[in-house]
């Protein structure tokens, strides 16, 4: 990759302007963090902000800890592989946005410092013991990911320097990955890559000031870094479009890649697909699979409860829930165009590929322009070498286009999307290291090793939890192939124990039992779905399978999040009810409203002046507890559900623009 003259100026492939910017953000929240630790005096300023918040803030804040950078570098990576249908990636969410308008306010009613405390309430100490040790494994799977895909990221939008400072080093680490023909996990060693010093980087700013201010401190700095969220997603793209002739020439050369503004795999382009590079398409049958395990999973992820229930109202928390999510549709609307209009530019007949003098890029060109041919005459191994040229450029792919960009316009613009990159990783990444150590410390630390030690003391063993969650995660990421593997890990992550979530809200029968069998009926499903497809694919139809033996993600969804619900219903059944006091207690908490300003004594208990209770959808039914709906529900879902067409329809009409 040529370096851009600017970039020359400077250290690590970025010019000073660029540092600047840098340390002027570095500056901002780290001020930030030390304010806010100030706040910090008990577990409830940590680990739930003092639920002081309003509309505004807890808007940026759903938005922020939801936004992560590798969550767009996602998108755009998998817009170079499928065209806009790579905007599933993030827009698996939007079906499941309507819903949280209504269960914000459910999950305020709980009056709950982490979700745990909810599986406590509703079933019992076991079941919150493993929430908990669940959450914590979805809060390390979420950092590792994050990290991963923005270290990527902040190497291409070096230049590669990064890369080279890793060759001079020399460094080497363990490293686990499952191997396929021995059927288990091997560790070996690696040598350090160049994008895991940025992830370093990124990982000393992040757990600094949100071990100093807690929660508090990630609410405030993800309205700080939500703004620049935005930037970071509108930034590139009208300067993309420009190399490309406008907007107008995106549908000029939609046949660049077959199939590439399809909002859906057509069949024809599903064939292509599974004969080029063993990639999956995605279909309507996909996306429906990715929604409904987004869906199933959304509520337990370990973030939720404070995004829900750090705001003064339930109000604060469903607007902010639902608003700042629809924030992050449109922004996915820019990551997706952008990657449009890298796969013009890089594939087109103007590409900066082929008119770079360098010969590594000239042969990098080939190789991508092979993935649209027929590669079945080739060898294997350079089948499986195009392929992995082509995800090694799709994973860098914003960052590349940034660097060869923005540098042209004006010097500092690289520093600020990288600001604008870092915020985005981070505003993810201390949120959930926050409720991690939250959920260790109140849920496993406080209840089975100390009981009755000093708030200073659960302060500091929450903090140092925080480190071993982050360390875990940075063991995690050095697992990860590309980016699509992470964010597919993420999705499927939270969906095993969501489901009795779910259930535990709305139906009474779902028992204790339920939990574990159900959650491990999931968890186990999964991991043999995906680890060992051998074992099943003589019962099963082929279409459920890859050309590589390996089973489709549509169906390991659908196989796991059915074995799930169905096991946990059976067990339900054939189990004893629970203790009905203790249901009726529960209940009554999750369908009182929340008053301003109130006093809870405990998790998931009312206080002195609760109001009344609302009613139930179906008063007469001992089974089925779901609320009756308010005109502000209905009317709110409704809104939400009519804005989910308007952006379909948007997206629709943007891919067909000439």
């Amino acid at each position: 990759m040529p370096v851009s003259p600017l970039l020359a100026t400077g250290w690590l492939g970025l010019h000073w302007a660029d540092w600047g910017v840098l340390a002027l953000y570095f500056v901002v929240v780290l001020a930030v963090g030390i304010w806010s630790s100030g706040k910090v005096h008990d577990i409830t300023d940590f680990f739930m902000g003092g639920r002081r918040f309003g509309k505004v803030f807890m808007m940026f804040f759903a938005f922020g800890s939801g936004t992560s950078s590798e969550q767009a570098i996602s998108v755009v990576a998998g817009t170079w592989r499928v065209g806009l249908a790579g905007i599933w990636w993030q827009f698996l969410w939007l079906f499941a946005t309507p819903f949280y308008w209504i269960v914000a306010p459910v999950m305020r009613r709980m009056r709950a410092l982490t979700t745990a405390d909810f599986f406590e309430a509703r079933y019992d100490k076991s079941t919150a013991a493993l929430y908990s040790v669940y959450g914590i494994v979805m809060a390390v799977v979420f950092i590792a990911g994050g990290l991963y895909s923005s270290g990527k990221m902040v190497n291409a939008l070096t230049g590669g320097e990064l890369d080279l400072v890793a060759q001079q080093l020399n460094w080497s680490v363990p490293s686990v990955q499952w191997s396929a023909e021995a059927g288990s996990f091997a560790v070996t060693s690696r040598p350090v890559v160049g994008y895991e010093f940025a992830i370093l980087a990124m990982t000393v700013l992040f757990v600094s000031y949100g071990l100093a201010g807690g929660l508090g401190a990630a609410v405030v700095t993800d309205f700080i870094q939500g703004v620049l969220t935005i930037t970071f997603s509108f930034l590139l793209l009208p300067f993309v479009f420009q190399q490309i002739g406008g907007f107008g020439g995106l549908n000029a050369a939609g046949d660049v890649k077959p199939g590439m503004l399809d909002l859906f795999a057509s069949g024809e382009a599903m064939a292509a697909a599974a004969e080029r590079l063993n990639k999956e398409p995605i279909t309507v049958f996909y996306v429906v699979m990715l929604s409904l395990t987004a869906l199933a999973g959304i509520v337990v992820q370990p973030h939720i409860m404070g995004v829900c229930g750090a705001g003064k109202t339930e109000f604060e928390g469903r607007f902010g829930f639902t608003v700042g999510n629809f924030l992050k549709r449109f922004c996915t609307i820019a990551w997706t165009f952008t990657g449009l209009a890298c796969i013009v530019w890089y594939l087109g007949a103007d590409s900066p590929l082929v008119t770079s003098p360098d010969p590594a890029d000239q042969q990098l060109h080939a190789d991508l322009q092979a993935t649209l041919g027929n590669l079945e005459n080739l060898p294997q191994e350079e089948r499986d070498r195009i392929a992995s040229v082509d995800n090694a450029f799709a994973d860098e792919l914003f960052g590349r286009a940034a660097y060869e960009i923005l540098p042209t316009i004006l010097p500092g613009l690289v520093g600020l999307l990288l600001a604008s990159l870092l915020a985005a990783v981070m505003s993810t990444s201390d949120a959930q290291m926050v409720v991690g150590s939250g959920l260790f410390t109140e849920n496993l630390y406080k209840r089975f090793l100390v009981k009755d030690a000093s708030d200073a003391h659960y302060l500091w063993v929450g903090r140092v939890a925080a480190l071993g969650i982050v360390l875990l995660a940075l063991i995690l990421q050095s697992t990860f192939t590309d980016v699509i593997h992470a964010l597919k890990v993420i999705i499927k992550t939270p969906a095993a124990i969501g489901i009795s979530l779910w259930f535990g809200i709305a139906w009474r029968r779902w028992t204790t039992a339920a939990v574990w069998t159900s959650t491990l009926a999931a968890a186990g499903t999964w991991a043999l779905v995906a680890y060992r497809p051998d074992a099943l694919s003589f019962s099963f139809n082929e279409f459920m399978f890859k050309s590589n033996g390996s089973m489709s993600d549509a169906w390991q969804m659908f196989a796991y999040v059915s074995a799930g619900v169905l096991v946990g219903m059976v067990t339900s059944l054939l189990t004893p009810r629970g203790d009905e006091e203790k249901l009726d207690r529960f209940y009554r908490v999750l369908h009182t409203p929340v008053q301003a300003d109130e006093v809870v004594p405990a998790p998931c208990t009312l206080p002195e002046n609760a109001g009344p209770p609302e009613p139930k959808m179906f008063p007469g039914s001992k089974d089925w507890e779901l609320p009756k709906p308010t005109r502000l529900d209905v009317v709110g879902f409704v809104a939400a559900w009519v804005l989910v067409g308007l952006i379909i329809v948007f997206v629709r009409w943007l891919a067909g623009v000439s």
